[in-house]
Protein backbone atom coordinates (compact mmCIF):
# COMPACT_ATOMS: atom_id res chain seq x y z
CA UNK A 1 0.00 0.00 0.00
CA UNK A 2 1.26 3.49 -0.86
CA UNK A 3 -1.00 6.13 0.63
CA UNK A 4 -0.20 9.02 2.99
CA UNK A 5 -1.68 9.43 6.44
CA UNK A 6 -3.08 12.78 5.30
CA UNK A 7 -4.91 11.08 2.41
CA UNK A 8 -6.38 8.57 4.84
CA UNK A 9 -7.49 11.40 7.14
CA UNK A 10 -9.41 12.94 4.22
CA UNK A 11 -10.85 9.60 3.06
CA UNK A 12 -12.31 8.76 6.48
CA UNK A 13 -13.32 12.37 7.23
CA UNK A 14 -11.46 12.29 10.55
CA UNK A 15 -9.58 14.74 12.74
CA UNK A 16 -5.85 14.25 13.24
CA UNK A 17 -4.20 14.82 16.61
CA UNK A 18 -0.45 14.43 16.96
CA UNK A 19 2.78 15.16 15.09
CA UNK A 20 1.75 16.98 11.88
CA UNK A 21 4.97 15.84 10.16
CA UNK A 22 3.61 12.29 10.14
CA UNK A 23 0.78 13.27 7.80
CA UNK A 24 3.26 13.09 4.89
CA UNK A 25 4.28 9.54 5.82
CA UNK A 26 3.15 6.74 3.52
CA UNK A 27 1.18 3.87 4.98
CA UNK A 28 2.17 0.47 3.62
CA UNK A 29 -0.14 -1.70 5.65
CA UNK A 30 -3.31 -1.51 7.78
CA UNK A 31 -4.06 -3.75 10.73
CA UNK A 32 -6.96 -4.16 13.16
CA UNK A 33 -4.94 -6.59 15.31
CA UNK A 34 -2.52 -5.08 17.84
CA UNK A 35 -0.66 -8.44 17.98
CA UNK A 36 0.08 -8.17 14.26
CA UNK A 37 1.77 -4.79 13.91
CA UNK A 38 4.75 -4.01 11.66
CA UNK A 39 6.73 -0.81 11.86
CA UNK A 40 4.97 1.89 9.85
CA UNK A 41 1.50 0.29 10.00
CA UNK A 42 -1.76 2.13 10.58
CA UNK A 43 -3.92 0.59 13.31
CA UNK A 44 -7.73 0.80 13.21
CA UNK A 45 -9.73 0.26 16.38
CA UNK A 46 -12.84 -1.83 15.66
CA UNK A 47 -15.61 -2.14 18.24
CA UNK A 48 -17.02 -5.68 18.43
CA UNK A 49 -19.55 -7.47 20.63
CA UNK A 50 -16.91 -8.72 23.06
CA UNK A 51 -14.06 -6.24 22.61
CA UNK A 52 -13.20 -2.66 21.71
CA UNK A 53 -10.17 -2.25 19.47
CA UNK A 54 -9.59 1.28 20.78
CA UNK A 55 -8.32 -0.29 24.01
CA UNK A 56 -5.40 -1.83 22.11
CA UNK A 57 -4.40 1.28 20.13
CA UNK A 58 -1.70 2.31 22.63
CA UNK A 59 -0.07 -1.12 22.35
CA UNK A 60 -0.15 -0.85 18.55
CA UNK A 61 1.64 2.53 18.67
CA UNK A 62 4.28 1.12 21.03
CA UNK A 63 4.87 -1.78 18.62
CA UNK A 64 5.61 0.57 15.73
CA UNK A 65 2.31 1.76 14.24
CA UNK A 66 2.59 5.31 12.82
CA UNK A 67 -0.88 6.21 14.08
CA UNK A 68 -4.24 4.79 15.09
CA UNK A 69 -7.78 5.44 13.89
CA UNK A 70 -9.95 5.52 17.01
CA UNK A 71 -13.22 6.92 18.34
CA UNK A 72 -11.99 8.03 21.76
CA UNK A 73 -9.64 10.91 22.63
CA UNK A 74 -7.22 8.80 24.66
CA UNK A 75 -4.23 10.83 25.86
CA UNK A 76 -2.03 7.73 25.80
CA UNK A 77 -2.38 7.53 22.00
CA UNK A 78 0.09 10.10 20.67
CA UNK A 79 -0.86 10.12 17.00
CA UNK A 80 -4.46 9.44 16.13
CA UNK A 81 -7.25 10.12 13.65
CA UNK A 82 -10.58 10.53 15.41
CA UNK A 83 -13.65 9.08 13.66
CA UNK A 84 -17.20 8.17 14.66
CA UNK A 85 -16.93 4.52 13.61
CA UNK A 86 -13.83 2.37 13.02
CA UNK A 87 -15.67 -0.15 10.82
CA UNK A 88 -16.91 2.59 8.52
CA UNK A 89 -13.41 4.09 8.36
CA UNK A 90 -12.03 0.68 7.31
CA UNK A 91 -14.72 0.41 4.64
CA UNK A 92 -14.00 3.88 3.25
CA UNK A 93 -10.27 3.16 2.95
CA UNK A 94 -10.95 -0.19 1.25
CA UNK A 95 -13.40 1.47 -1.15
CA UNK A 96 -10.79 4.10 -2.07
CA UNK A 97 -8.03 1.51 -2.50
CA UNK A 98 -10.19 -0.74 -4.70
CA UNK A 99 -11.18 2.28 -6.84
CA UNK A 100 -7.48 2.92 -7.63
CA UNK A 101 -7.25 -0.56 -9.15
CA UNK A 102 -8.50 -1.43 -12.62
CA UNK A 103 -8.62 -5.20 -12.06
CA UNK A 104 -11.93 -6.99 -12.70
CA UNK A 105 -13.62 -8.13 -9.49
CA UNK A 106 -16.05 -11.02 -9.04
CA UNK A 107 -18.34 -10.87 -6.00
CA UNK A 108 -20.23 -13.99 -4.94
CA UNK A 109 -23.14 -14.26 -2.52
CA UNK A 110 -25.95 -16.77 -1.90
CA UNK A 111 -27.42 -18.87 0.89
CA UNK A 112 -25.32 -21.93 0.01
CA UNK A 113 -22.30 -22.64 -2.17
CA UNK A 114 -20.56 -19.24 -1.91
CA UNK A 115 -17.19 -20.63 -0.85
CA UNK A 116 -17.22 -23.61 -3.22
CA UNK A 117 -18.19 -21.41 -6.17
CA UNK A 118 -15.48 -18.92 -5.17
CA UNK A 119 -12.88 -21.70 -5.08
CA UNK A 120 -13.99 -22.94 -8.51
CA UNK A 121 -13.84 -19.48 -10.10
CA UNK A 122 -10.47 -18.83 -8.47
CA UNK A 123 -9.13 -22.13 -9.85
CA UNK A 124 -10.24 -21.23 -13.38
CA UNK A 125 -8.84 -17.68 -13.16
CA UNK A 126 -5.50 -18.87 -11.74
CA UNK A 127 -5.03 -21.26 -14.66
CA UNK A 128 -6.07 -18.56 -17.11
CA UNK A 129 -3.56 -16.09 -15.64
CA UNK A 130 -0.94 -18.85 -15.34
CA UNK A 131 -0.23 -17.72 -11.77
CA UNK A 132 -1.99 -17.78 -8.39
CA UNK A 133 -0.07 -14.65 -7.42
CA UNK A 134 -1.94 -12.63 -10.03
CA UNK A 135 -5.25 -13.44 -8.33
CA UNK A 136 -6.65 -11.91 -5.15
CA UNK A 137 -9.08 -14.26 -3.42
CA UNK A 138 -10.78 -13.54 -0.10
CA UNK A 139 -9.68 -16.14 2.44
CA UNK A 140 -11.88 -18.32 4.64
CA UNK A 141 -14.94 -16.46 5.90
CA UNK A 142 -13.55 -12.98 5.19
CA UNK A 143 -16.93 -12.00 3.75
CA UNK A 144 -18.40 -9.44 6.17
CA UNK A 145 -17.98 -5.68 6.78
CA UNK A 146 -14.55 -6.30 8.32
CA UNK A 147 -13.26 -9.28 6.31
CA UNK A 148 -14.14 -7.98 2.85
CA UNK A 149 -12.45 -4.55 3.30
CA UNK A 150 -9.35 -6.25 4.72
CA UNK A 151 -9.27 -8.51 1.63
CA UNK A 152 -9.56 -5.53 -0.72
CA UNK A 153 -6.68 -3.77 1.04
CA UNK A 154 -4.46 -6.63 -0.18
CA UNK A 155 -4.92 -5.65 -3.83
CA UNK A 156 -1.52 -5.17 -5.46
CA UNK A 157 -0.38 -3.78 -8.83
CA UNK A 158 0.78 -7.23 -9.97
CA UNK A 159 -2.70 -8.73 -9.62
CA UNK A 160 -5.00 -9.12 -12.62
CA UNK A 161 -8.28 -10.28 -11.03
CA UNK A 162 -10.08 -10.49 -7.67
CA UNK A 163 -12.66 -13.02 -6.49
CA UNK A 164 -14.42 -12.26 -3.20
CA UNK A 165 -17.29 -13.63 -1.15
CA UNK A 166 -20.06 -11.57 0.47
CA UNK A 167 -22.02 -12.85 3.47
CA UNK A 168 -24.82 -11.28 5.48
CA UNK A 169 -26.91 -11.53 8.61
CA UNK A 170 -29.05 -8.41 8.15
CA UNK A 171 -30.67 -6.27 5.47
CA UNK A 172 -28.35 -3.67 3.96
CA UNK A 173 -25.10 -5.58 4.55
CA UNK A 174 -24.69 -6.86 0.98
CA UNK A 175 -25.52 -3.39 -0.39
CA UNK A 176 -22.79 -1.89 1.80
CA UNK A 177 -20.22 -4.49 0.73
CA UNK A 178 -21.13 -4.27 -2.96
CA UNK A 179 -20.74 -0.49 -2.99
CA UNK A 180 -17.28 -0.85 -1.42
CA UNK A 181 -16.11 -3.53 -3.87
CA UNK A 182 -17.86 -2.28 -7.05
CA UNK A 183 -17.86 -5.70 -8.77
CA UNK A 184 -17.61 -6.28 -12.52
CA UNK A 185 -19.37 -9.63 -12.12
CA UNK A 186 -21.92 -10.26 -9.33
CA UNK A 187 -23.09 -13.82 -8.58
CA UNK A 188 -26.03 -15.12 -6.53
CA UNK A 189 -25.71 -18.90 -6.14
CA UNK A 190 -29.18 -19.53 -4.62
CA UNK A 191 -31.75 -18.48 -2.05
CA UNK A 192 -32.44 -20.72 0.96
CA UNK A 193 -33.50 -20.47 4.61
CA UNK A 194 -30.02 -19.54 5.97
CA UNK A 195 -30.29 -16.65 8.50
CA UNK A 196 -34.08 -16.54 8.00
CA UNK A 197 -34.39 -15.42 11.64
CA UNK A 198 -33.23 -11.94 10.57
CA UNK A 199 -35.32 -11.63 7.39
CA UNK A 200 -38.69 -13.16 8.19
CA UNK A 201 -39.06 -15.04 4.88
CA UNK A 202 -37.15 -16.48 1.93
CA UNK A 203 -38.39 -13.55 -0.14
CA UNK A 204 -36.77 -11.22 2.38
CA UNK A 205 -33.53 -13.15 1.97
CA UNK A 206 -33.82 -12.92 -1.84
CA UNK A 207 -34.26 -9.15 -1.67
CA UNK A 208 -31.26 -8.80 0.67
CA UNK A 209 -29.02 -11.02 -1.52
CA UNK A 210 -30.10 -9.02 -4.60
CA UNK A 211 -28.49 -5.95 -3.02
CA UNK A 212 -25.25 -7.24 -4.58
CA UNK A 213 -26.39 -5.65 -7.85
CA UNK A 214 -26.52 -2.18 -6.25
CA UNK A 215 -22.74 -1.86 -6.47
CA UNK A 216 -22.38 -3.70 -9.78
CA UNK A 217 -20.76 -1.48 -12.41
CA UNK A 218 -22.95 -0.21 -15.28
CA UNK A 219 -21.03 -2.45 -17.66
CA UNK A 220 -21.13 -5.32 -15.16
CA UNK A 221 -22.66 -8.78 -15.58
CA UNK A 222 -25.14 -10.45 -13.20
CA UNK A 223 -24.94 -14.25 -12.74
CA UNK A 224 -28.28 -15.65 -11.52
CA UNK A 225 -29.66 -19.13 -10.71
CA UNK A 226 -32.39 -19.87 -13.30
CA UNK A 227 -33.78 -22.74 -11.18
CA UNK A 228 -34.37 -20.54 -8.13
CA UNK A 229 -37.96 -19.67 -7.22
CA UNK A 230 -36.86 -16.03 -6.87
CA UNK A 231 -35.16 -15.84 -10.28
CA UNK A 232 -37.54 -13.12 -11.54
CA UNK A 233 -37.04 -11.04 -8.38
CA UNK A 234 -33.25 -11.26 -8.75
CA UNK A 235 -33.42 -10.55 -12.50
CA UNK A 236 -35.51 -7.43 -11.85
CA UNK A 237 -33.04 -6.31 -9.18
CA UNK A 238 -30.23 -6.52 -11.74
CA UNK A 239 -32.23 -3.99 -13.82
CA UNK A 240 -30.57 -3.21 -17.15
CA UNK A 241 -27.38 -5.14 -16.45
CA UNK A 242 -26.40 -8.02 -18.71
CA UNK A 243 -27.45 -11.37 -17.22
CA UNK A 244 -25.99 -14.86 -17.64
CA UNK A 245 -28.25 -17.45 -16.02
CA UNK A 246 -27.28 -20.97 -14.95
CA UNK A 247 -29.13 -24.07 -13.75
CA UNK A 248 -30.57 -27.45 -14.62
CA UNK A 249 -33.45 -25.70 -16.41
CA UNK A 250 -32.87 -25.67 -20.17
CA UNK A 251 -34.05 -22.05 -20.24
CA UNK A 252 -30.76 -21.13 -18.55
CA UNK A 253 -27.84 -19.78 -20.56
CA UNK A 254 -25.53 -22.33 -18.94
CA UNK A 255 -27.30 -25.62 -18.19
CA UNK A 256 -26.78 -29.36 -17.74
CA UNK A 257 -27.54 -30.98 -21.10
CA UNK A 258 -27.04 -34.57 -19.91
CA UNK A 259 -24.87 -36.78 -17.69
CA UNK A 260 -23.10 -39.94 -18.88
CA UNK A 261 -20.58 -42.05 -16.94
CA UNK A 262 -20.06 -39.34 -14.29
CA UNK A 263 -19.32 -36.75 -17.00
CA UNK A 264 -21.56 -33.67 -17.01
CA UNK A 265 -22.23 -32.35 -20.50
CA UNK A 266 -22.97 -28.65 -20.16
CA UNK A 267 -24.33 -26.32 -22.80
CA UNK A 268 -23.13 -22.72 -22.74
CA UNK A 269 -23.44 -19.67 -25.05
CA UNK A 270 -19.86 -20.47 -26.16
CA UNK A 271 -20.49 -24.15 -26.92
CA UNK A 272 -20.51 -27.50 -25.08
CA UNK A 273 -18.18 -28.28 -22.19
CA UNK A 274 -17.70 -31.73 -20.59
CA UNK A 275 -16.84 -31.69 -16.88
CA UNK A 276 -15.63 -34.57 -14.69
CA UNK A 277 -16.59 -33.00 -11.34
CA UNK A 278 -14.64 -34.29 -8.33
CA UNK A 279 -17.18 -32.97 -5.79
CA UNK A 280 -20.21 -34.94 -4.65
CA UNK A 281 -23.83 -33.84 -4.80
CA UNK A 282 -26.18 -32.13 -7.25
CA UNK A 283 -25.72 -28.87 -5.35
CA UNK A 284 -22.02 -28.90 -6.25
CA UNK A 285 -22.95 -29.43 -9.90
CA UNK A 286 -25.02 -26.23 -9.63
CA UNK A 287 -22.03 -24.49 -8.04
CA UNK A 288 -19.97 -25.61 -11.05
CA UNK A 289 -22.61 -24.20 -13.43
CA UNK A 290 -22.42 -20.87 -11.55
CA UNK A 291 -18.61 -20.90 -11.83
CA UNK A 292 -18.77 -21.69 -15.56
CA UNK A 293 -21.21 -18.81 -16.15
CA UNK A 294 -18.93 -16.49 -14.17
CA UNK A 295 -15.84 -17.60 -16.10
CA UNK A 296 -17.66 -16.98 -19.40
CA UNK A 297 -18.48 -13.46 -18.15
CA UNK A 298 -14.72 -13.01 -17.63
CA UNK A 299 -14.17 -14.12 -21.27
CA UNK A 300 -12.14 -17.20 -20.31
CA UNK A 301 -11.93 -20.02 -22.94
CA UNK A 302 -13.94 -23.21 -22.33
CA UNK A 303 -10.77 -25.38 -22.33
CA UNK A 304 -9.38 -23.36 -19.43
CA UNK A 305 -12.72 -23.43 -17.61
CA UNK A 306 -12.77 -27.25 -17.86
CA UNK A 307 -9.24 -27.51 -16.40
CA UNK A 308 -10.06 -25.15 -13.55
CA UNK A 309 -13.33 -26.82 -12.51
CA UNK A 310 -11.85 -30.34 -12.70
CA UNK A 311 -8.86 -29.29 -10.56
CA UNK A 312 -11.13 -28.51 -7.59
CA UNK A 313 -11.02 -30.75 -4.53
CA UNK A 314 -13.44 -30.59 -1.58
CA UNK A 315 -13.12 -27.53 0.68
CA UNK A 316 -12.32 -28.61 4.29
CA UNK A 317 -15.51 -29.35 6.19
CA UNK A 318 -17.67 -29.36 3.04
CA UNK A 319 -18.53 -32.95 2.07
CA UNK A 320 -14.90 -33.83 2.65
CA UNK A 321 -14.37 -37.60 2.48
CA UNK A 322 -12.07 -39.02 5.19
CA UNK A 323 -11.03 -42.40 6.56
CA UNK A 324 -13.23 -43.19 9.55
CA UNK A 325 -12.91 -45.54 12.50
CA UNK A 326 -13.11 -49.28 11.86
CA UNK A 327 -12.52 -48.74 8.13
CA UNK A 328 -15.65 -46.66 7.61
CA UNK A 329 -16.02 -43.78 5.13
CA UNK A 330 -16.57 -40.50 6.95
CA UNK A 331 -18.04 -37.47 5.17
CA UNK A 332 -17.16 -34.26 7.00
CA UNK A 333 -19.74 -31.55 6.23
CA UNK A 334 -19.34 -29.64 9.49
CA UNK A 335 -18.56 -26.19 8.06
CA UNK A 336 -22.13 -25.01 8.61
CA UNK A 337 -25.76 -26.03 8.11
CA UNK A 338 -29.17 -24.76 7.10
CA UNK A 339 -32.24 -26.70 5.90
CA UNK A 340 -31.29 -26.72 2.22
CA UNK A 341 -27.62 -27.64 2.71
CA UNK A 342 -28.71 -30.31 5.22
CA UNK A 343 -31.04 -31.89 2.65
CA UNK A 344 -28.29 -31.75 0.00
CA UNK A 345 -25.86 -33.53 2.36
CA UNK A 346 -28.47 -36.19 3.20
CA UNK A 347 -28.90 -36.83 -0.53
CA UNK A 348 -25.15 -37.43 -0.82
CA UNK A 349 -25.22 -39.91 2.09
CA UNK A 350 -28.26 -41.67 0.62
CA UNK A 351 -26.29 -42.35 -2.58
CA UNK A 352 -23.48 -44.15 -0.70
CA UNK A 353 -23.25 -47.94 -0.64
CA UNK A 354 -23.67 -50.08 2.49
CA UNK A 355 -24.77 -48.94 5.93
CA UNK A 356 -25.55 -45.21 6.11
CA UNK A 357 -25.26 -43.30 9.41
CA UNK A 358 -26.30 -39.66 9.73
CA UNK A 359 -24.93 -37.62 12.65
CA UNK A 360 -26.50 -34.18 12.97
CA UNK A 361 -26.36 -31.14 15.23
CA UNK A 362 -28.75 -28.19 15.47
CA UNK A 363 -29.20 -25.68 12.66
CA UNK A 364 -29.02 -22.07 13.86
CA UNK A 365 -30.61 -18.72 12.97
CA UNK A 366 -33.97 -20.17 11.87
CA UNK A 367 -36.12 -17.91 14.05
CA UNK A 368 -39.63 -18.83 15.19
CA UNK A 369 -39.89 -21.73 12.76
CA UNK A 370 -36.74 -23.47 14.02
CA UNK A 371 -38.67 -26.40 15.55
CA UNK A 372 -40.72 -26.75 12.36
CA UNK A 373 -37.62 -26.82 10.14
CA UNK A 374 -35.98 -29.47 12.32
CA UNK A 375 -39.13 -31.61 12.41
CA UNK A 376 -39.56 -31.41 8.61
CA UNK A 377 -35.95 -32.57 8.26
CA UNK A 378 -36.97 -35.81 10.01
CA UNK A 379 -39.75 -36.26 7.46
CA UNK A 380 -37.21 -35.74 4.65
CA UNK A 381 -34.82 -38.32 6.18
CA UNK A 382 -37.64 -40.89 6.21
CA UNK A 383 -37.79 -40.69 2.39
CA UNK A 384 -34.15 -41.78 2.18
CA UNK A 385 -32.61 -45.15 2.98
CA UNK A 386 -30.60 -44.05 6.03
CA UNK A 387 -29.72 -46.89 8.44
CA UNK A 388 -29.20 -44.81 11.59
CA UNK A 389 -29.85 -41.19 12.55
CA UNK A 390 -28.02 -39.73 15.54
CA UNK A 391 -28.69 -36.23 16.88
CA UNK A 392 -27.32 -33.78 19.42
CA UNK A 393 -28.62 -30.35 20.42
CA UNK A 394 -32.06 -29.31 21.73
CA UNK A 395 -33.53 -28.73 18.27
CA UNK A 396 -32.50 -32.07 16.75
CA UNK A 397 -34.85 -33.68 19.29
CA UNK A 398 -37.64 -32.61 16.92
CA UNK A 399 -35.81 -34.23 13.99
CA UNK A 400 -35.23 -37.49 15.83
CA UNK A 401 -38.85 -37.43 17.02
CA UNK A 402 -40.04 -37.52 13.40
CA UNK A 403 -37.57 -40.18 12.24
CA UNK A 404 -38.71 -43.76 11.76
CA UNK A 405 -36.43 -46.73 12.45
CA UNK A 406 -33.06 -46.41 14.23
CA UNK A 407 -32.96 -42.83 15.48
CA UNK A 408 -31.36 -41.76 18.75
CA UNK A 409 -30.79 -38.41 20.48
CA UNK A 410 -27.91 -37.62 22.87
CA UNK A 411 -27.40 -34.89 25.44
CA UNK A 412 -23.60 -34.85 25.09
CA UNK A 413 -20.97 -35.63 22.46
CA UNK A 414 -19.04 -38.23 24.47
CA UNK A 415 -22.04 -40.57 24.63
CA UNK A 416 -22.90 -39.88 20.98
CA UNK A 417 -19.35 -40.67 19.83
CA UNK A 418 -19.25 -43.89 21.89
CA UNK A 419 -22.57 -44.98 20.35
CA UNK A 420 -21.53 -44.21 16.75
CA UNK A 421 -18.13 -45.91 17.14
CA UNK A 422 -19.90 -49.11 18.18
CA UNK A 423 -22.14 -48.90 15.11
CA UNK A 424 -19.63 -48.34 12.31
CA UNK A 425 -17.55 -50.81 10.30
CA UNK A 426 -15.96 -51.31 6.88
CA UNK A 427 -19.33 -51.23 5.13
CA UNK A 428 -20.41 -47.94 6.77
CA UNK A 429 -20.65 -44.40 5.47
CA UNK A 430 -21.02 -41.72 8.15
CA UNK A 431 -22.01 -38.13 7.44
CA UNK A 432 -21.51 -35.48 10.16
CA UNK A 433 -23.17 -32.06 9.86
CA UNK A 434 -24.43 -29.17 11.98
CA UNK A 435 -24.28 -25.40 12.31
CA UNK A 436 -21.02 -23.68 13.20
CA UNK A 437 -21.89 -23.15 16.88
CA UNK A 438 -22.43 -26.90 17.38
CA UNK A 439 -18.72 -27.61 16.71
CA UNK A 440 -19.49 -30.94 15.04
CA UNK A 441 -15.86 -31.12 13.89
CA UNK A 442 -15.19 -32.42 17.43
CA UNK A 443 -17.24 -35.50 16.51
CA UNK A 444 -15.32 -35.88 13.25
CA UNK A 445 -11.98 -35.78 15.11
CA UNK A 446 -13.06 -38.67 17.35
CA UNK A 447 -14.42 -40.74 14.46
CA UNK A 448 -11.35 -40.48 12.21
Amino acid sequence: MQITLNQIKKIVGGTFQGDAALLKKKIKRISINSHDIHKGDLFIGIKGEKFDGDQFASDAILKGAIAAIVRNKQEAIKNKILVKNGREALGKIAQYWKAQSKIPLVAITGSNGKTTTKEMVASVVSIHLKSKKKLLMSQGNYNNDIGLPLSLLNIEKTQKCAVVEMGMNHKGEISYLSKIARPDVAVITNIAEAHIEFFGSKKGIAKAKSEIFEGLKKSGIAIINRDDEFYTLMKNAAQTKKIISFGLDKKADVYLYKTSKDISHIRTPKGMIDIDLKLQGDHNLKNALAAIATSIALKIPLKTIKKGIEAIKPVPGRLEVKKGSNGAILIDDTYNANPESMRAAIDVLANQAGKKILVIGDMGELGKKAMQYHASLGTYINKKKISDVVGIGPLTKYTIGKCKGNAKWFGNKKELIRYVKAKIGKDSSVLVKGSRFMKMEEVVEELT
